[in-house]
């Protein structure tokens, strides 16, 4: 089996920490959009395919949570992925190209603009606690320690971006 880039991804995620299919669904919500009807297949296969393994663990009053780790031949097959040359990346943002409708329907302009802006804030605060929980996962204390760790910086990376897109909702605000 070779995996897709959602399941290269989960395992990535994995590898550096054991994690429940809430939390990667939660965190991938950030990166690629992802959903849960996705992630938990993901899941199923990359265990049927020996690269995960899950341990249960008991919940009160709610069904056992399933933490997954990686295990070394999904290690293997990271490694060997991570020196396969980059694909050309591929956005689709309806966001983009229904905005640039505003000469043809200039009354959902504005809507479209705050539908993105709360969307960002969500985003906004997913990020955060990420952020807080890879300073406390690695140990991060300096500003130092945070610029050398790769995945802070990723989401440090997207937090950059959203500020950005909110100034740019709060610039259109203005002009509509």
């Amino acid at each position: 089996m070779i995996p897709n880039v959602l399941e290269y991804t989960l395992l990535q995620m994995i590898a550096r920490e054991a994690s429940s299919g809430y939390e990667l669904a939660n965190r991938l919500r950030i990166l690629q959009n992802t959903h849960h009807s996705q992630i938990y297949p993901s899941l199923s296969k990359l265990e049927k395919a020996g690269f995960l393994v899950v341990h249960k663990h008991s919940q009160n009053k709610k069904p056992d949570k399933k933490v997954y780790t990686i295990t070394q031949s999904g290690l293997d097959s990271l490694l060997e992925w991570s020196e396969t040359p980059l694909k050309i990346p591929v956005t689709r943002d309806e966001f983009t190209t229904k905005v640039q409708l505003d000469w043809l329907n200039n009354t959902r302009t504005k809507g479209l603009i705050q539908e993105r802006e709360t969307y960002l804030k969500e985003q906004l605060g997913l990020i955060e606690e990420t952020l807080d929980h890879f300073a406390k996962l690695f140990d991060l204390k300096t500003k130092q320690d945070k610029l050398k760790n790769m995945s802070y910086q990723v989401y440090a990376r997207r937090l950059d971006l959203i500020q950005t897109e909110l100034k740019w909702c709060e610039e259109m605000y203005k002009i509509l």
